[in-house]
């Protein structure tokens, strides 16, 4: 399973960062499928969490990324 690594930091503390860990609901998504529906999916996200700007993202297996 591939999953979305977003690096968020807060708006107004930009030294309070954190990576956030997203997951497609569909299993099987390729690599490529995350890059390109990954920006949607971070769209998303921020939409629901107006405090947070993104500062870097990629994808990568699930369960293989360091959680901070």
């Amino acid at each position: 399973m591939i999953e979305l690594v977003v690096a968020v930091c807060m708006i107004d503390q930009p030294s309070h960062c954190k990576d956030v860990h997203l997951n497609f609901e569909e299993a099987s998504v390729t690599p490529h499928q995350c890059l390109m529906y990954g920006q949607i999916e971070m769209a998303k996200w921020v939409g629901e969490h107006p405090n947070w700007i993104i500062q870097n993202w990629h994808c990568g297996v699930a369960g293989q990324m360091a959680k901070i």
